[in-house]
């Protein structure tokens, strides 16, 4: 129960109780939460100290007041370290989500002047296009396109639906990562991509552009992705100078 006495106040403390019953899962995305009337008197609280204790929540993503219904727990967010070389399906699965995919495209391209520099390939050159649609928890929360030089070939028939990507060019071609370089923008659904991610057509996303490079420094593909902001979010460290 929240304690009157201590310093933190009273809204903070009971922001703190629901953020926690989100987290450990004691409350389901989704479900409807008590009305603040219902709130204040569980609590022993004032309804202006639910309501500043709604409006934080709120602030942090954890639930959301649809007007004339109540107050609601929003879906948690997958999020990704971007400073973790890993890819799409350990990073959900570090997180207790379940990955899952549906191969769009696998097919053999023209590669753009620019794919053709990033890659090291003349220009001109022909690539592997692999484009995925992926999932958290079966909600659809990013599209990832990757191209590849045609010394992969191999890729070319494979199926990388609910597999993992990096795992087959470990075990397959016997590549690992070693870094990737990485460009994060803003951008707007194009109606293909609502279609896909369930969203209107317009709406912000995250733009996520990488160059991957293998064991020995050769670039080994060049990825976009196109993810959910309501979904997905990217994580981050930074540390001061000394």
């Amino acid at each position: 129960m929240l304690d009157p006495t201590a310093s933190t106040p009273l809204y903070t403390q009971l922001m703190e109780v629901i953020e926690r019953q989100i987290l450990t899962g004691d409350r389901d995305p989704g479900e409807r939460l008590p009305t603040e009337g219902e709130m204040a008197k569980q609590f022993g609280v004032s309804i202006i100290t639910v309501r500043h204790a709604m409006s934080g929540l709120c602030e942090k993503g954890l639930v959301e007041r649809k007007q004339g219904k109540g107050t609601f727990v929003k879906s948690l967010k997958h999020t990704r370290d971007i400073r973790k070389l890993e890819g799409f399906s350990d990073s959900c699965l570090r997180q207790g989500i379940q990955p899952g995919g549906q191969m769009l495209e696998n097919r053999q391209v023209l590669l753009s002047d620019k794919l053709c520099a990033s890659l090291g390939q003349p220009a001109g050159s022909q690539g592997i296009l692999i484009s995925r649609l992926r999932f958290a928890d079966q909600v659809p929360v990013a599209i990832e396109k990757n191209y590849f030089p045609m010394c992969y070939l191999s890729l070319l028939g494979q199926r990388f639906d609910n597999n993992s990507l990096f795992q087959y060019l470990k075990e397959q071609e016997h590549v690992t990562v070693s870094r990737a370089d990485k460009r994060i923008e803003l951008c707007r659904a194009t109606s293909e991509e609502g279609a896909l991610l369930q969203v209107p057509s317009g709406t912000p996303m995250l733009f996520v552009k990488s160059v991957t490079y293998d064991q020995s420094g050769t670039p080994l593909y060049v990825g976009t992705q196109v993810m959910n902001g309501e979904q997905f979010s990217l994580q981050l460290t930074q540390y001061a100078n000394n």
